[in-house]
């Protein structure tokens, strides 16, 4: 086959199903694991709550969960029910396995760094409404209350919450979690625009916005530096005017 002849292909040409038979796997994996997901929900929500404690293994609990929901979500979802429709999604599964495997490494050798008082509010928040409002968005493409992309449950919430983590880690660590979500946000951006399913397009667009406020906030005091208080501290003399 020529070059030419190569370019005469569309991305389309390589998808071998349309919208409905996708949008339906939404539907699929919902009825097969009700009702577990009220369970996950209650973890999911606990996410923030635990990521702020004092405790380290708070701490530490709460990514080992978003660990759990990397790899529950790439079996899951891409594997067992993607993959069989489109090889390149059951791939992506097993890296997504993989994902969660490091996520929960590096959760075990995490820093005991204290949360600042107010990381529950200002990373809390982010989460939530990314953790309740993403999920309809398949609901609204498909028009099937049974279609919610739960967190945990499908890649595109997943992907999209765990972006907000990005100000947890720092160095080598932050990079080495990014090339799957990357991989993740392009493939899902291209299959949902040649199946025409704008709607989808919303979850690689939170991603982004969500990746960019997770290195702004964090629910370390460490990562924040630039968000401590500016008031002088009451026990500084420095400051203070010479008695003439």
């Amino acid at each position: 086959m020529s070059g030419a002849d190569w370019l005469s292909y569309s991305l389309q040409d390589f998808i071998m199903f349309g919208p409905d038979v996708f949008l339906r796997l939404y539907v699929r994996i919902n009825q097969a694991l009700w009702p577990w997901q009220l369970l996950l929900l209650v973890l999911t929500l606990a996410v923030p709550w635990l990521l702020c404690h004092s405790r380290p293994g708070c701490r530490r609990l709460a990514l080992w969960l978003v660990a759990a929901a990397w790899v529950g979500s790439g079996y899951g979802f891409l594997v067992q029910y993607f993959g069989p429709i489109n090889w390149p999604a059951e791939l992506l599964g097993w890296a997504f396995v993989a994902q969660g495997v490091g996520l929960a490494l590096l959760a075990g050798g995490g820093d005991n760094d204290p949360p600042d008082r107010r990381s529950v509010i200002r990373f809390g928040l982010p989460w939530l409404a990314a953790v309740v409002m993403l999920p309809w968005v398949a609901v609204l493409q498909s028009g099937q209350g049974m279609a919610l992309a739960l967190f945990g449950l499908v890649p595109d919430t997943t992907v999209a919450a765990s972006a907000l983590l990005l100000g947890v880690f720092s160095g080598p660590a932050r990079w080495l979690l990014m090339p799957v979500p990357a991989i993740w946000l392009i493939f899902s951006a291209a299959t949902y625009g040649t199946l025409h399913t704008y709607w989808l397009l919303l979850f690689p667009v939170a991603a982004l916005v969500l990746a960019v406020l997770g290195l702004w906030i964090s629910p370390r005091r460490a990562r924040n530096p630039g968000r401590q208080s500016v008031r002088p501290d009451p026990t500084d003399r420095s400051r203070e005017f010479p008695h003439h």
